[in-house]
């Protein structure tokens, strides 16, 4: 019986994980309602995936609120830079009638741009730069890890879709996304981090 109730117990780890998931989760969710802080919420959802779910870290919403608080200026402004160009391609796409060829480009454009806020954010929660070398940056880790990146997009728009169709995912989903999509960004992050003193 005591080796049951022994925090170390994988049923119990494993129970802490998933508290961690939908704690995230929900306050990725909340956090993200008024759009323009959907940036900041997706690097403080990155940042704590990264820092306590897979390396133990901490405690999640501590975890959480703390890197919001710290990326909320850059973060807005960030979502907003991107934010306009694709509700134009939005609107454009629901309002002109497009060739299937067309389409195809639009719905690979979307995948790009999705692949391209997965390298954003993950790098708003991990370095500070000026938001023009973010940008940068972002643009260059897309391309040069376009297979990362299309990975990415397709876990996260499945993501997406999923919340969406069926609601009570985004429990689970968003934190999910962001742990699977921390194992394709973080080997790329590793040798631009500095080693402490």
């Amino acid at each position: 019986m005591r080796r049951f109730f022994n925090a170390e117990n994988f049923l119990w780890r494993w129970l802490g994980i998933l508290g961690d998931l939908v704690l995230l989760s929900l306050l990725w969710t909340v956090f993200s309602l008024p759009l323009v802080t959907l940036g900041p919420a997706s690097a403080a959802l990155y940042d704590a995936a990264v820092h306590v779910l897979r390396r133990g870290e901490g405690v999640s919403y501590a975890r959480f609120l703390s890197v919001l608080r710290r990326e909320l200026g850059q973060g807005m402004l960030v979502t907003i830079a991107w934010a306009g160009p694709l509700a134009l391609l939005w609107l454009a796409l629901r309002a002109l009638p497009l060739s299937l060829p067309l389409q195809i480009a639009a719905v690979l454009l979307c995948f790009f741009l999705l692949g391209f806020l997965c390298w954003l954010y993950a790098a708003l929660s991990r370095f500070s730069m000026r938001t023009g070398a973010l940008l940068s940056a972002s643009l260059r880790l897309t391309l040069g890890h376009s297979l990362r990146s299309a990975i990415m997009a397709l876990l996260w728009g499945a993501a997406l879709y999923v919340c969406l169709r069926f609601g009570a995912p985004f429990f689970l989903c968003p934190a999910l996304a962001a742990y699977a999509s921390s194992y394709l960004i973080e080997p790329v992050f590793i040798p631009f981090e500095t080693k402490p003193g």
